[in-house]
């Protein structure tokens, strides 16, 4: 009779145990609103510090990132739990991501590693391809501070900074280009766009008046381009 007691304490001690590790994350995370995603990263950071292995909770937290705009952030939050348990993440939803984790986040790791800013471009290249421009201007930040010389990604850079609302930023960088090389074709135009569409400055005209003069002769990579440019200039200059 002792050994049965003795057994069922155990049995209920294990099954306690095992739901004190479930309890965090499929109760009170549930209880959280879907709107306080504050709240919810709050309480899954805090899983994971005295948790740190918990996959479960890894994914949950980077889905929580995504949506905060943490991108980079949740990436690697995949990728680690991708290490602990392959078969857990392969089979979670968020396994139609995996690749793209995996791979951007061993990029991101190299690119900090060999200080190559190539690795760097590469990465924010993905990241502006995709709409991303937060994580798109560190990389080309990262990328500039090691090779200033660097035409087309200072205005990719401007680019994401127009993106993200610092229109200060954006405009420095392209003042800069455009010391540099007055006859930049892009510079000219995306300087004009900002001046007109952004900050209302008259001088915007004299900058897209040479936009147009250079776009006739401008290295482009294909004349489709160059036909959506010219025809997005005369409506400029016209409106």
């Amino acid at each position: 009779m002792i050994k049965k007691i003795i057994t069922i304490c155990i049995l209920a001690f294990v099954t306690v145990s095992l739901n004190a590790r479930e309890f965090p994350i499929c109760k009170d995370y549930y209880s959280i609103k879907e709107s306080e995603k504050e709240q919810k990263e709050k309480f899954l950071q805090k899983v994971l510090k005295s948790d740190p292995q918990n996959v479960e909770c890894m994914l949950k937290l980077a889905s929580v990132y995504f949506r905060t705009g943490k991108v980079s952030e949740g990436f690697d939050l995949i990728t680690a739990a991708y290490k602990i348990d392959p078969k857990f993440v392969k089979n979670a939803k968020i396994s139609k991501i995996l690749d793209l984790a995996l791979r951007l986040s061993s990029l991101r790791q190299k690119a900090n590693k060999t200080k190559d800013y190539t690795l760097w471009n590469e990465l924010g290249d993905i990241y502006f391809d995709m709409g991303i421009f937060k994580e798109a201007k560190f990389a080309y930040e990262n990328s500039i501070e090691l090779n200033s010389h660097q035409e087309s990604k200072k205005i990719l850079l401007a680019i994401c900074y127009g993106n993200e609302s610092d229109l200060k930023s954006a405009k420095k960088i392209l003042e800069d280009v455009l010391k540099e090389n007055p006859n930049s074709f892009y510079a000219n135009y995306y300087y004009a766009k900002l001046l007109k569409n952004e900050l209302s400055d008259k001088r915007w005209k004299i900058y897209m008046k040479k936009a147009w003069d250079l776009v006739q002769n401008a290295k482009l990579s294909d004349e489709g381009q160059r036909e959506y440019l010219k025809e997005d200039i005369v409506y400029e200059l016209e409106n």
